[in-house]
């Protein structure tokens, strides 16, 4: 069961995470964190640099270090807020203290961790960032798509992986990770619900999108939901998928 305006976090293309820290070491650890749970990330090394990226392409998140050279983490989040840039940031950060934790959250941070952290606190803490983003994004495909269909999108709590099965002409076990996925689940989360493995999960994840045609996770719950009011319309299913 899912609910239309949930989604998920993308593997194929990721959610795109910027990475503001000067410290080499640190700034490679995370990144290759980040791509191992599959997003696509990337690092500015000084708070100039950071803010030409993000006006050139916005990231979907931020991850933000203080203490950079060229431009602040603060200048450079009051910044960012003042153009329009409204793009998640979590700070990481050695300063600990309540005045600059209240000032982060004040200037528009969305999460604040202190250095040192723990590798999978800070992990847990982006995907449930990423989860409100494709979320957000849903609901708001959702909400264009709905004029272009002849009646609206049904209410999806009744769906089952079989109805998605014949809708999408995906397999029992695609429909059942599509679902989850329709449901803001990450790929660790369908893993561990499934009993299978990530390597798994990212495989039939990167299938469904080919197989529903479309681009990130965070359309599967409105291309599901489209592909289920076409069946339910009499006018088949998403492209590729058998007639029901």
């Amino acid at each position: 069961m899912f609910s239309i305006p949930n989604a998920v976090d993308d593997v194929s293309p990721s959610l795109r995470i910027l990475i503001v820290e000067d410290h080499e070491d640190l700034a490679d650890a995370l990144r290759a964190n980040l791509r191992s749970e599959g997003y696509q990330a990337t690092v500015a090394s000084d708070g100039r640099q950071a803010l030409a990226m993000v006006r050139a392409d916005p990231p979907d998140l931020m991850v933000l270090d203080l203490g950079i050279p060229g431009l602040d983490g603060l200048a450079l989040l009051s910044r960012l807020r003042a153009e329009g840039h409204w793009c998640p940031v979590l700070i990481l950060s050695a300063r600990d203290s309540d005045s600059d934790k209240v000032e982060g959250f004040r200037l528009g941070a969305d999460d604040y961790v202190t250095k040192p952290f723990r590798t999978l606190e800070l992990m847990a803490r982006v995907d449930a960032m990423g989860r409100r983003v494709v979320r957000e994004r849903a609901a708001a495909s959702i909400q264009q798509a709905a004029p272009v269909a002849a009646a609206p999108v049904p209410d999806a709590s009744p769906f089952t992986a079989l109805q998605i099965t014949g809708a999408c002409g995906l397999t029992l076990r695609q429909a059942e990770i599509a679902l989850l996925i329709a449901e803001g689940r990450s790929n660790p989360e369908i893993a561990g619900q499934l009993g299978i493995s990530r390597f798994t999960v990212r495989n039939h994840a990167e299938q469904i999108l080919a197989r529903l045609k479309v681009e990130s996770r965070w359309q599967v719950a409105r291309a599901l939901g489209e592909a289920v009011a076409m069946v339910a319309a009499g006018r088949g299913g998403a492209p590729g998928a058998p007639p029901v």
